[in-house]
């Protein structure tokens, strides 16, 4: 049988095309993360920088937090808030023991979570 000239595909192609991009969008909306919940604890460590480090004047300026502790950032940081619509409040760290409370205080510096078990 000969295909017509005005026929690019074979039949069924565009049905198989439909399917397979519909299945493609499925599959990349769905490791899509919703937005986090700002009342929810989130992994908050990587932004927070321990207070004796060389860079903790500059984090500030690098929109990060300070940290004083006894663990530095070798332990979890949680904090409820993202950090720019809702900011941080009610931080935690993970002492081997539970999760101590961190506090904030403003200082000279700027901003201090410190560690108080």
């Amino acid at each position: 049988m000969a295909r017509s000239p005005w026929t690019r595909w074979p039949a069924g192609t565009a049905a198989l095309m439909i399917i397979g991009l519909a299945c493609a969008a499925a599959a990349g909306t769905a490791g899509a993360r919703p937005a986090a919940d700002p009342q929810q604890f989130t992994e908050r460590t990587a932004e927070f920088v321990p207070l004796g480090d060389p860079n903790a004047l500059a984090a500030r300026d690098a929109g990060r937090h300070l940290v004083l502790s006894p663990h530095g950032t070798r332990r979890s940081i949680v904090c409820r808030g993202d950090g720019a619509a809702v900011p941080f409040h009610d931080c935690a760290q993970e002492d081997g023991l539970g999760w101590a409370p961190l506090h904030r205080s403003d200082t000279p510096v700027g901003e201090v979570w410190i560690y108080f078990p």
